[in-house]
């Protein structure tokens, strides 16, 4: 504890503002995250097809954010963290206290799904900013713990909440996580530095040479919303999984994710990106196997961590871009444009999965989703490895301060 104490007293001050502001989105994200489905269930009695399509308008602004960070490309990136939290706020507070109907509910979510998703790149370009000596995948790897550290917080709120609050769960639960939003839109406002992080005005980048960044980015699209959207809704509706049980197992992911997270962050500038995302196809399939075979409701408990604790691989991708990258000024467009192919698919994969669970029950959705394992790994065998020039000295794309 002492030495973790001192490395912050010594750390960047701008740095400490960023990751407090981390902090504070991710309370937000774990609140979200442990109460959403509880609340689409309680509140409007979602089927699992109208469930499923309700994933449209909630991806929709992942689908646009390439257009997002192309208006705002005149602007510091660090400016862009500002407007996730104010975004964040607003969606979350209409959502917990303006939201009479079903669809009023769905245009304050799309004004919260906007700034999670402006986060996405927000996220990826301040942490290799911030890298020191090459270690890209580590400092990643620290933010990307930081918000699951901050989702103990926010999942752990939702399980007192609903231990004491009754009815006005989700009340109490929007309002806490809009007013963290709003603490992370003013310490994002606190974070300093000149003008370098300012991606280069570039508002669209396409390039051949990143075809597989951008083919992974798709087959995630597809991959992490069959399972943000039927696993809990699986747990909620056919198991009768409680809030506080949802609560539950959200606060177990974050809390091992805070190590794991840094511990793959290492591993990925350790061993390189493909053998990472190799692995994680193959963990997909046994999650897969596991939904669609399992009833055992402690083995699904544990495929939901295990699947929370994959979408970490996002760092071997982010890492991916920034070694094969061709210019600086590459790295923000083609992380937003990235982030638009992932949600360009998981936009209808939901709708399409609520229609093949209708059709055929919810254990057809995950052997579908199999296929999805395979051809992750397909296109992980084409990611060339990371040689060793790379390893010892990485090329830093992203200015330091």
């Amino acid at each position: 504890m002492n030495t973790l104490l001192d490395r912050w007293r010594k750390a960047d001050p701008v740095f400490k503002a960023f990751l407090l502001g981390v902090f504070f989105l991710g309370i937000n994200a774990g609140v979200l995250g442990a109460a959403f489905n509880n609340y689409l269930n309680d509140t409007f009695r979602l089927t699992s097809q109208q469930r499923g399509f309700l994933e449209f308008p909630r991806e929709l602004p992942g689908f646009l954010v390439v257009f997002m960070t192309g208006l705002l490309a005149a602007l510091p990136v660090r400016r862009w963290a500002v407007i996730t939290g104010l975004l964040t706020a607003v969606g979350v507070a209409g959502l917990g206290f303006l939201s009479p109907g079903y669809y009023t509910m769905i245009l304050w979510m799309l004004l919260w799904s906007a700034g999670s998703h402006l986060y996405m790149t927000v996220e990826a370009v301040m942490g290799l900013r911030f890298s020191r000596g090459g270690g890209h995948g580590k400092r990643l790897g620290q933010l990307s713990a930081m918000t699951n550290f901050a989702g103990i917080a926010g999942a752990g709120l939702v399980w007192v909440l609903a231990k004491s609050t009754g009815p006005q769960l989700y009340h109490w639960a929007f309002a806490l996580g809009a007013s963290a939003s709003l603490a992370s839109a003013w310490l994002f406002s606190r974070v300093g530095g000149d003008e370098d992080s300012v991606p280069g005005r570039k508002r669209f980048v396409f390039r051949r040479k990143y075809k597989w960044y951008y083919l992974l980015n798709i087959l995630f699209g597809a991959r992490k919303q069959i399972f943000l959207t039927f696993a809990p809704w699986v747990l909620v509706t056919v198991y009768g999984v409680t809030p506080a049980t949802m609560a539950a197992l959200l606060l177990t992911a974050s809390a091992v994710g805070v190590a794991f997270r840094q511990v793959l962050g290492g591993i990925v500038d350790r061993f390189g990106e493909r053998k990472v995302m190799l692995a994680d196809s193959l963990v997909l399939l046994v999650i897969c196997a596991g939904f669609g075979l399992s009833s055992l409701k402690p083995v699904l408990y544990a495929l939901f961590i295990m699947d929370n604790l994959m979408f970490a691989v996002r760092i071997a991708r982010t890492t991916y871009l920034n070694r094969i990258a061709e210019r600086r000024e590459d790295i923000a467009p083609s992380l937003s444009l990235g982030v638009t192919m992932d949600h360009a698919v998981s936009m209808a994969v939901p709708a399409a999965g609520g229609l093949l669970w209708a059709a055929y029950g919810y254990r057809s959705v995950f052997f579908a989703a199999s296929f999805l394992a395979v051809g992750i790994f397909a296109a992980a065998l084409a990611v060339d490895e990371k040689h060793k020039d790379h390893m010892t000295a990485p090329r830093l794309l992203v200015p330091e301060d």
